[in-house]
């Protein structure tokens, strides 16, 4: 097959690093490595295009959306805010269909992949000759009310917009069970669920190399520090830890946003300075060896999709203390291959992590152990074939409409989606 990837960020871009990046990193590699052509349009400054481990990445440039160039003229006039999120959204997906359907002329693909984020597939599916499905890492409207926040003018329009991208494409589908149900209770759309490749071997090898330096005395927390990732909720559960067990110490690397509740959790770094490290944001290899090294890794969202920090600390044979929803429960059993608490649920939460500090070596060998075993399920081999069955259903479905697009949802072969 030819496939096209659509979206705002790749793993060769030096800014962005980020969970759909890593994730784009892995599919379009080892679809390559299984016989297809592969080629990512990825938004960035210069518009080039370089060769990434047999993937072609075609860099263009965004490409302001008029009707919105004319609306935020017409606030600045008002004295309004501007709308900023929903105008990268539209120049994003602009700029990402003019080169597709620039390239597309020249050599036509079989199917193309978008990112919901930033609706990159919104233009793009209006093309009349290839169908084109949406991948749903996240979905803004589910996830503003576990940032804390309500909705102004601009982020209305761009939920509206992310959703209508979805509603437009031949087929969505999400990484998770959980995602797939929330975005069917908000807007009507069927997903499907086709879990992601993961190379749980890269994993273990980064564990070998880690930076252990003969301590494992801490607990880890790895990603956005942000409310709706439980930054606050993981504050709550350990301050008193950090003051009724000495030798109990946490360190937190990633990105901060500007909210009360990631404060809160940063504070802990003043507050307890012998105690709570906070390395702030530092590239993808550094992360991981301060992982290798961890006794618990924690992640408390309130909301996520099978989010890469589990993956990635499962992978590496850790103890990974996280909620009983939220997606989490695809991937741990409780007490067998991680440590489920109750979501949302301080003392729950604050139990956790608790019984996976106090808990024997050999225990904590034996449920790492079946958390690599959980991981090796989403071999390459494994999901990147049940990729391909959902892709050719789509094909098979767009050819036999004559090339207008089915409703979503409709994809006639199942295989071995779950």
């Amino acid at each position: 097959m030819r496939i096209a990837f659509l979206t705002s960020e790749y793993v060769t871009e030096a800014s962005f690093a980020g969970g759909l990046a890593q994730y784009l990193g892995r599919v379009t590699s080892g679809l390559v490595a299984r016989g297809h052509d592969v080629e990512v349009f990825v938004i960035a400054e210069s518009c080039e295009t370089v060769e990434h481990q047999g993937v072609i990445v075609r860099r263009v440039p965004a490409k302001k959306w008029l009707p919105l160039r004319i609306a935020n003229i017409a606030c600045k006039a008002m004295h309004r805010r501007r709308l900023c999120k929903s105008q990268l959204a539209c120049s994003t997906a602009l700029g990402l269909y003019h080169a597709f359907r620039q390239r597309a002329s020249a050599a036509r693909f079989d199917i193309v992949q978008a990112a919901s984020w930033l609706g990159t597939g919104y233009f793009a599916a209006k093309n009349p000759w290839t169908p084109v499905v949406v991948r749903a890492s996240s979905f803004e409207p589910v996830l503003f009310p576990h940032r804390g926040q309500s909705l102004s003018l601009d982020e209305t329009i761009y939920c509206r917009f992310e959703t209508a991208a979805m509603r437009r494409a031949a087929a969505v589908y999400t990484p998770s069970r959980f995602l797939a149900g929330e975005i069917r209770k908000a807007t009507g759309v069927q997903p499907h669920v086709v879990n992601p490749p993961f190379c749980a071997a890269l994993g273990r090898a980064r564990e070998d190399v880690g930076a252990h330096d003969g301590r494992s005395d801490y607990v880890m927390y790895f990603g956005k520090v942000a409310k709706y990732k439980g930054s606050g909720l993981l504050a709550e559960a350990i301050e008193p830890l950090l003051t009724q067990t000495e030798q109990l110490h946490l360190v937190i690397a990633g990105p901060s946003e500007d909210d009360p509740e990631a404060q809160r959790l940063l504070s802990l770094a003043e507050r307890f300075p012998a105690s709570v490290r906070y390395v702030g944001s530092r590239d993808h290899d550094t992360v991981m060896r301060l992982v290798g090294g961890a006794r618990v890794v924690v992640l408390p969202s309130l909301m996520d999709n099978l989010p890469n920090t589990c993956l990635e600390a499962m992978a590496m044979g850790k103890v990974v203390v996280g909620p009983n929803g939220v997606s989490f429960d695809e991937l741990i059993t409780d007490g067998q291959s991680g440590i489920l608490f109750q979501t949302g649920n301080p003392l729950s939460l604050r139990q956790g992590i608790l019984q996976a500090w106090h808990m024997t070596e050999d225990r904590r060998r034996a449920m790492g152990r079946a958390a690599c075993m959980r991981i090796d399920q989403m071999a390459p081999e494994t999901a990147l074939r049940d990729l391909e069955c959902f892709y050719e259903g789509v094909i098979e479905n767009h050819a036999q409409s004559g090339g207008t697009r089915r409703p979503v949802g409709r994809v006639a072969k199942e295989c071995s989606l779950r």
